[in-house]
């Protein structure tokens, strides 16, 4: 499980920063956001958290920064 903010690679001196992902994890499932990158297993946990928000029409708390 893995998040990776763009701004914060370019602070450790990765100015490609999803470039440098799509290089770095070929092999990985990763899902290209505007302003991060997030791995296989969290995408999967956030689609079933919607999953069950829809088919219990209730409320859910998602945080994104």
């Amino acid at each position: 499980m893995w998040f990776a903010e763009y701004d914060t690679l370019g602070r450790l001196g990765i100015s490609e920063a999803e470039s440098f992902i799509k290089k770095r994890f070929k092999s990985d499932a990763v899902e290209y956001l505007s302003s991060c990158c997030i791995g296989q297993l969290i995408r999967d946990q956030i689609e079933s958290e919607v999953d069950e928000v829809i088919s219990s029409k209730s409320w859910s708390d998602i945080m994104v920064r």
